[in-house]
């Protein structure tokens, strides 16, 4: 699926969702228009119980960027949970909010990194939270096999899980790459494997000393030790070449997907379905993707489709054929915080209910306060620029993006004909 078919679709298939916006009669709706020229930032502010914190006011509310307090021009709380839903109740937030029939998920399977397993997992998963969690006017998109499902956003639940069936586990994944390290002679780690490619010779000695030691009829059977060491650092090369394919289509199809959604205003939501990848000099051009993300309104969400790792180790190693890949060296997990962090979202790990994960990150995407500003350097230079958001209440979290892509929007175009 090309870059202008997933770009097109998504204002083709606005006329097959005007008309569908639910308002509550009795609810007032902010007069706040989106502008390219401001910058906003989502924000979830909650107790220490987690709960939700309503009330806050702008003077509450401190945004710095780049450690320089900005002027707040708009600020106000959203809520997409009215109660409108039969036998659901009102929102406590109702009469303090501005209320949003839609919203948006975006469910990315990156399946270079899912083994079979985890994929059917995810997959069974993401079927439950479109027909039980998904509101009749939330819309949706699949993204699998470096596409978006039939080039469309959608209210359609049929489409959405037509999508989700359709994706299909990658011919090469990462836990298939990983599994080479079990055999003779053993690589503890993707650690040792990157430091071996970029010709750390001391390590690949040490791996092939322990393998001849721990299995010296393997040793003698490949030739000694100078064999093995040969042997090591193929594995180790064919690894990390293998693992960047998988890493930097996962970073194309992330770029692809946040680009596309910056054209639609508000908060746009992306569920990535991963076991995490493999990120080591990938970091800034990660980095350079998530802000891009931050700035057109994409909150990303992780789920680790593996569930509940077993186990005594709390840092299972790759070796051990029951864990399937290391967490002790492994930067999997770094890309995944990386994503999240810098959008204001979540990882979720160690759940094999994956219903109850997504259900999670529905519950999130409910309710939260939209902060927009001008920033006092109105040039976008497509640098990053860091943000903090604090508030003066005690005893609180804030989770917000924490960067963005001084970039420019392009025109904006709402699913649904309205928004802001």
């Amino acid at each position: 699926m090309g870059k202008t078919a997933f770009a097109i679709a998504a204002c083709l298939y606005t006329a097959a969702l005007y008309g569908q916006s639910a308002q509550p009669p009795s609810q007032a709706t902010h007069t706040f228009k989106s502008s390219t020229a401001l910058v906003e930032v989502d924000a979830i502010v909650l107790d220490q119980a987690g709960r939700f914190v309503p009330g806050l006011k702008a003077e509450d509310v401190t945004l710095l960027e780049n450690g320089k307090p900005q002027r707040i021009q708009q600020f106000y709380m959203v809520t997409h949970d009215f109660g409108n839903a039969p036998g659901a109740p009102v929102s406590e937030y109702a009469d303090q909010a501005d209320f949003r029939a839609h919203r948006l998920f975006v469910i990315l399977f990156d399946e270079g990194a899912l083994s079979n397993e985890s994929l059917l997992r995810a997959k069974k998963g993401a079927e439950q939270f479109v027909r039980e969690q998904m509101a009749e006017q939330d819309a949706g998109g699949i993204f699998g096999g470096n596409g978006m499902f039939r080039a469309l956003l959608t209210t359609d639940k049929v489409q959405l899980i037509a999508g989700i069936h359709a994706v299909k586990p990658a011919f090469d994944n990462r836990q298939q790459l990983l599994s080479t390290f079990r055999e003779f002679p053993q690589i503890g780690s993707e650690n040792d494997a990157m430091r071996i490619a970029n010709g750390a010779i001391e390590v690949t000695r040490q791996l092939a000393s322990d393998a001849c030691r721990t299995d010296p009829l393997d040793c003698r059977a490949e030739g000694g030790q100078a064999e093995v060491e040969n042997k090591i650092q193929q594995k180790a090369n064919l690894y990390v070449r293998q693992a960047r394919t998988l890493t930097r289509q996962t970073i194309d199809n992330l770029d692809l997907v946040a680009k596309n959604l910056g054209r639609l205003p508000g908060r746009k939501t992306v569920i990535l379905i991963t076991e995490g990848f493999f990120v080591d000099e990938f970091r800034p051009t990660l980095q350079m993707v998530t802000g891009e993300a931050a700035r057109s309104g994409v909150t990303i969400y992780s789920i680790d489709a593996r569930g509940l790792i077993n186990g005594l180790s709390s840092n299972p190693d790759v070796l051990r054929r029951e864990q399937g890949r290391a967490t002790t060296f492994d930067t999997g997990e770094d890309a995944a915080n990386m994503l999240t962090t810098g959008t204001g979202g979540f990882m979720i790990r160690g759940i094999d209910d994956m219903s109850r994960a997504f259900g999670m990150i529905a519950h999130d995407t409910s309710t939260y306060y939209v902060i927009g500003y001008a920033p006092d350097d109105a040039r976008m230079d497509g640098k990053l620029r860091k943000i903090e958001v604090k508030t003066s209440r005690p005893d609180v979290k804030v989770r917000a993006r924490t960067a963005y892509l001084a970039t420019d929007l392009p025109p904006q175009q709402s699913l649904w004909g309205a928004g802001r």
